[in-house]
């Protein structure tokens, strides 16, 4: 039994040294209060070599915007505590900016080039203690705007808690920060119709 525990303990600390990507969701809020939700979004954890507890978290393919890609966000200088208890691991950063690499063509709408650094506010993030679960929350400044992302934690919204019924009539409406309003207006509507499905309304 030890010498299985032990292998495992060796297999899990080797997919931390080189490399463990996570798939998970992935939520961005950005601009004045605009939500999107990803699903099946990668991000890796990867030690740096040689240094013990500091690490590289990437977030593969990052949107900051609805369906558009920007390019993989790269954040260096992460360090590692591990709880005695719990084993949980808790990751922090001193870096203050992230850097944006693989860059698409849509990323030239908020000014990002490949190598780009974008400023980084705050980061946080928590890697269970059997190694299969990460959660990261970051802010960081594209676009001349704050950008929140959380990634493999549901995050809970006035538009997915509603409740559902039998026919096609809107039972709420959302403006786009989220805020409910009573009627329609002029832009772009979120409205949850009674039979549960949630869309976009565009009133001209």
């Amino acid at each position: 039994m030890k010498k299985v525990l032990s292998i495992v303990f060796f297999l899990m600390t080797t997919l931390c040294t080189f490399g463990q990507v996570f798939t998970d969701d992935l939520h961005v809020t950005s601009g004045a209060g605009r939500t999107t939700d990803y699903t099946q979004k990668e991000v890796e954890l990867k030690r740096v070599a040689g240094s013990g507890s500091r690490y590289t978290v990437t977030f593969k393919k990052l949107a900051p915007m609805a369906y558009k890609t920007f390019g993989d966000f790269v954040i260096d200088n992460v360090r590692s505590t591990v709880d005695a208890e719990t084993g949980v691991t808790t990751f922090s950063t001193s870096a203050t900016e992230g850097k944006w690499v693989n860059v698409t063509k849509n990323a030239a709408i908020g000014g990002v080039t490949e190598g780009s650094k974008s400023t980084l506010t705050s980061f946080t993030a928590t890697l269970s203690a059997d190694k299969s679960k990460f959660v990261a929350e970051l802010n960081f400044m594209t676009i001349g705007s704050d950008v929140s992302v959380v990634f493999g934690k549901q995050i809970d919204t006035a538009i997915n808690t509603l409740t559902t019924a039998d026919d096609n009539t809107y039972v709420e409406i959302y403006n786009l920060g989220g805020v409910r309003i009573q009627h329609l207006q002029r832009g772009i509507n979120i409205v949850r119709t009674a039979n549960g499905k949630v869309k976009k309304l565009l009133v001209k």
